[in-house]
């Protein structure tokens, strides 16, 4: 169910010398929305993306979450602290342990399941509990991604998908609120794509809400129910999908004729 904000961006701007890359954006996603922000290669997508998860400060303008905290100016990882997972172009996993050894390095940064370098040192009771705890945490993840079975592989030898897949899944186990994911089809054929869309339309059925940056409109209409237009730095344009995509300024823009 739509229901009240959970990100507001009020008038950013951000400046790179005397190139203006985000320009007065205002953006209010309500919470339980799948926004999708499109636009041409260079409009300020990864930027505006950049900036929500304090990689770059705004020049001006403001970033609201959930009603109150105040991102602009906080660092990274006090943002993911906020429980905001952020996604990247390129995939960032390490090939050479399990898929679950994966997962369970997502979730050391819980605050939940913490333990001290004695216990870990000693295999204290709470070492082994929340070892345990993490373990089966990362196996109902793996199950709702569908790529359990693969648990035991090395992440380097699954397929392009299947990492996709993983990295989703590492993100779920930090137990986000918000889940901005980068370009998350590039480079997926049509089934798995398909997937795709299936994880997150279960992920948003979690009361998590997802924010994506994607190029390709047939995926985009399958999954967001409101879509933001950059380009050149500014908001050209916003709507429902179907809406959108008969918009003539972005037809011109970007879809084309």
């Amino acid at each position: 169910m739509i229901g009240s904000s959970i990100l507001s961006i009020s008038n950013l701007s951000l400046m790179f010398g005397g190139l203006k890359a985000l320009d007065s954006v205002d953006i209010d996603m309500k919470k339980g929305e799948v926004l999708c922000i499109i636009g041409p290669n260079g409009a300020g997508k990864t930027t505006l993306f950049n900036c929500i998860t304090g990689f770059l400060r705004p020049t001006s303008g403001n970033i609201v979450y959930d009603g109150g905290t105040e991102l602009t100016g906080k660092k990274p990882y006090q943002i993911a602290g906020c429980g905001i997972y952020r996604s990247f172009q390129n995939l960032a996993l390490f090939n050479q342990l399990s898929v679950l050894e994966n997962m369970l390095i997502g979730g050391l940064k819980r605050k939940d399941l913490s333990y001290g370098i004695l216990d870990a040192m000693l295999a204290t009771p709470t070492f082994k509990s929340v070892e345990a705890r993490l373990r089966q945490e990362a196996l109902e993840i793996l199950r709702f991604t569908g790529i359990v079975e693969k648990s035991g592989r090395k992440a380097g030898e699954l397929s392009y998908g299947e990492r996709k897949l993983l990295e989703l899944a590492r993100g779920l186990i930090t137990k986000p609120k918000l889940f901005l994911l980068d370009e998350p089809a590039a480079g997926l054929n049509p089934t798995e794509k398909a997937e795709l869309v299936t994880v997150i339309r279960r992920i948003r059925e979690q009361e998590i809400n997802v924010v994506l940056i994607e190029h390709d409109m047939r995926f985009v209409s399958d999954i967001a129910n409101w879509i933001v237009v950059l380009d050149y730095g500014k908001k050209l344009a916003e709507g429902l999908p179907d809406d959108v995509k008969k918009n003539r300024a972005v037809i011109e823009a970007y879809l084309g004729t």
